[in-house]
C-alpha cells in the first residue's frame, strides 16, 4: 500500500505545499510509503511528479490523500478511482475579498465554492480548523470531519529552540508573516503603525511574504507614504529560515489583520518563539491562540491601539519571550503528532505497519522557506 499525496500545486515555501511535502516524512515514519503528485511545481522538489503519473500508478490497495484549497479540475478524475481516497481541506478564500486586485484567483476560489459538494464522495475528510469544517456544513455531517492542523511538529521551525532570552531593539518592531496578496489586509497593519506614530509610540514594522501581486504592493508603498510611516516599514520579501528565524526571534509581536485564514501557520510559529500575537477575529487563526489576543474583525483599528502600547511598552526595547506562549503553541501541536494521523488511516481502513511512530524519531527535520 501506498500513501499517494497529490494537490494542483507543491511548492517548497507555500504552506500547501510545505504540509503535503511532510505528509511524506510522517507516513515513513510511520512505515508506508509515499508519493507526491502535482500539476505545478518545481523539479526536483522532494520528489514531486506530474499529476498524470498518479493515475497510471495507483492501485486498489492505496490510499489517495487530495490536498484542496482551489479549485481543482482533476477533482471528478480523482474521485473516480478505485481506492480509498482522504480529502484534506485548506479552506476557500472568499472570492470578494479578491475580486478587486485579483480577479483570477477569485474567479477559482468560486469555482472552488461550487465544488465543494464533491467532496462528499470521499472516504473521509480532514479540515485543518473548526472554521473551515464549519464551511462544509450541509455536505459533509460535521461528526464525520477530523479536524488536524496543517503542520507537523519535525517541521524545523519546530524542532529548533529559540532563544531564553529576547533580544534588545531600539524600538518595539511589529511583525506580519505570509504572501502580500489583498485579504492578508497589509493595509491595516500599516495603518495600524501610524496610529501608534500618532500618539507617539515610535515603532516599526516588518513584512515578510512573497509580492505576486504587484499592483497591491504599489498600493501599499503608496499607502505608507501618504500616512507618513514608509520609512518605518520593511518589505523583507520572502526569506530563507535563518532570516525568518531572526525576524521572530527579533520582533516584538506578530500581527494577523487578514480577513480570511484557513489556519494561519506563522502565529503558531510566533507562539513557538514565546512572542505575543494580535489577532483579527472571524477567522480560523482566533481558533489557535488565547481569547485575549483576538480583536472583534469589526472594531476600529484604533481599539488595537491601547492593547499594543500596553504590551510593547512593558517591554523596555528588549524583545519578550513568554513562556506561556510557548506552552499554549506546543499544545496546538499535539493536535498534529503522527499518533493522531495513525488514528485517521486506521479509521479509514487503511493497515498499519506495526512499526512504532517514535522508531524514527531522530528523523532529520526539513528546512523549508516559509511563504504564508
Amino acid at each position: 500500500m501506498t500513501l499517494r499525496v497529490c494537490a494542483p500545486d507543491i511548492f517548497s515555501g507555500d504552506a500547501v505545499g510545505n504540509h503535503c511535502i511532510g505528509f511524506v516524512r510522517m507516513a515513513e515514519r510511520l512505515g508506508m510509503r509515499a508519493e507526491l503528485y502535482a500539476s505545478g511545481f518545481e523539479e526536483g522538489t522532494n520528489g514531486v511528479r506530474p499529476l498524470d503519473a498518479l493515475f497510471e500508478e495507483v492501485t486498489r490497495d492505496d490510499v489517495v490523500l487530495l490536498s484542496y484549497s482551489i479549485y481543482d479540475p482533476y477533482l471528478e478524475r480523482i474521485l473516480a478511482l478505485d481506492c480509498r481516497k482522504i480529502c484534506y481541506i485548506h479552506g476557500v478564500t472568499d472570492p470578494q475579498l479578491l475580486r478587486a486586485l485579483e480577479p483570477r484567483t477569485a474567479q477559482l476560489c468560486e469555482k472552488a465554492l461550487a465544488q465543494l459538494p464533491l467532496l462528499a464522495h470521499f472516504d473521509t475528510v480532514v479540515a485543518n480548523s473548526r472554521s473551515t469544517a464549519a464551511s462544509l456544513a450541509g455536505i459533509v455531517a460535521a461528526d464525520a470531519i477530523k479536524v488536524v492542523p496543517p503542520i507537523f511538529p519535525d517541521m524545523y521551525v519546530f524542532r529548533r529552540e529559540g532563544p531564553r532570552k529576547g533580544r534588545k531593539r531600539p524600538e518595539p518592531n511589529l511583525l506580519m508573516v505570509g504572501r502580500v496578496v489583498p485579504h492578508k489586509r497589509i493595509e491595516d497593519g500599516i495603518e495600524i503603525l501610524s496610529l501608534l506614530k500618532q500618539r507617539d509610540f515610535g515603532a516599526t514594522l516588518s513584512i515578510v511574504g512573497s509580492t505576486p501581486n504587484y499592483d497591491y504592493l504599489k498600493f501599499l508603498i503608496n499607502h505608507a507614504r501618504r500616512l507618513g510611516v514608509l520609512e518605518q516599514v520593511d518589505f523583507k520579501g520572502m526569506l530563507d529560515d535563518a532570516d525568518l528565524f531572526e525576524c521572530y526571534e527579533s520582533t516584538h509581536a506578530l500581527l494577523a489583520m487578514s480577513r480570511h485564514e484557513g489556519f494561519c501557520v506563522p502565529v503558531l510559529e510566533a507562539m513557538h518563539y514565546g512572542k505575543p500575537v494580535f489577532v483579527r477575529g472571524d477567522t480560523a487563526a482566533q481558533e489557535i491562540c488565547p481569547p485575549d489576543c483576538v480583536f472583534d474583525a469589526h472594531a476600529e483599528l484604533a481599539a488595537w491601539i491601547p492593547v499594543i502600547t500596553q504590551r510593547l511598552g512593558q517591554t523596555h526595547g528588549r524583545c519578550p519571550i513568554d513562556t506561556a506562549f510557548v506552552k499554549h503553541a506546543d499544545g496546538v501541536l499535539q493536535r498534529a503528532s503522527d499518533e493522531v494521523w495513525r488514528n485517521i488511516f486506521i479509521g479509514a481502513g487503511v493497515g498499519m505497519a506495526a512499526a512504532s511512530t517514535h522508531a524514527r524519531a531522530g528523523t532529520a527535520a526539513v528546512s523549508l522557506k516559509r511563504d504564508r
